[in-house]
């Protein structure tokens, strides 16, 4: 497991009214690790996510990437300085092909976005290498001319993924990937998130529902719920939890995974 904290966060809260979606939640993310969030519907896991990454910001509370303060820094700063985010529900473009969702990263990453003169010959040929390289990681490369809109769920979730990957992340932030998924399509997003760590060397840190999912891939979990953080520990530590047990997951499904 790794030493160092790629991401950090310091008794961050965050209020909606009188709803105190995330209560003093404290969580540090170590680099090179696979890290896992869960809790019930209603446990503040999104809320959460979103300050961490930039999407809300915190009412209290302090949140630290690589060393740096990035707690009232605008997600697209944190995108630049190595944060990956995909969402519940897939942030594609569903009328653009596969190729080009992911080509809108490359292009933004190398500077090329919004620019009015087209690349040179040079430039286009090392954007189709990294966007081939991209798709060929999440295993779409037979889909790359195919619109979004007409892949399965688990295929849409595996662009997005990739479009995460396009910014070139140090840190890769996975709201529920097997959300809605069927059982082949879920063991496509595992290999996938098996691969970010092993083969590419990054840190994720993930929400799910899926225990199976969670057990077999996480070295070490957070357990929120109502807004607080419940326990934490690695996955043998938190199946054995009794308080997690009693809270979220039931003896009798901690007794199938």
């Amino acid at each position: 497991m790794g030493s160092t904290l790629l991401l950090e966060a310091q008794e961050v809260s965050k209020y909606f009214g009188g709803v105190h979606a995330c209560e003093g939640v404290s969580l540090g993310v170590r680099e090179g690790t696979i890290h896992a969030v869960i809790g019930p519907n209603g446990a503040g896991k999104t809320t959460f996510f979103n300050a961490l990454s930039g999407f809300y910001y915190p009412d209290r509370g302090r949140v630290f990437f690589d060393g740096e303060e990035i707690t009232r820094m605008p997600n697209w700063r944190r995108i630049e300085r190595g944060m990956g985010r995909t969402f519940q529900t897939p942030s594609i473009f569903p009328e653009l092909t596969v190729h080009d969702n992911v080509a809108l990263g490359v292009r933004s990453k190398a500077g090329l976005a919004f620019r009015a003169r087209p690349p040179s010959g040079e430039q286009q040929a090392v954007l189709e290498r990294r966007v081939d390289e991209l798709l060929g990681f999440v295993n779409l490369v037979r889909f790359k001319e195919r619109p979004v809109a007409e892949l399965s769920h688990g295929s849409q979730r595996l662009c997005e993924i990739a479009m995460s990957l396009s910014t070139e992340p140090r840190l890769v932030l996975l709201d529920e990937p097997m959300a809605g998924l069927a059982e082949s399509e879920t063991e496509r997003i595992i290999s996938v998130i098996r691969g970010l760590h092993d083969r590419l060397g990054l840190t994720v840190l993930f929400v799910e529902h899926n225990m199976r999912v969670v057990l077999g891939l996480a070295e070490m979990i957070t357990v929120l719920d109502r807004g607080r953080i419940l326990a934490e520990g690695t996955p043998s530590e938190i199946a054995a939890n009794e308080a997690v047990r009693d809270a979220y997951l039931g003896k009798e499904v901690l007794e199938r995974v």
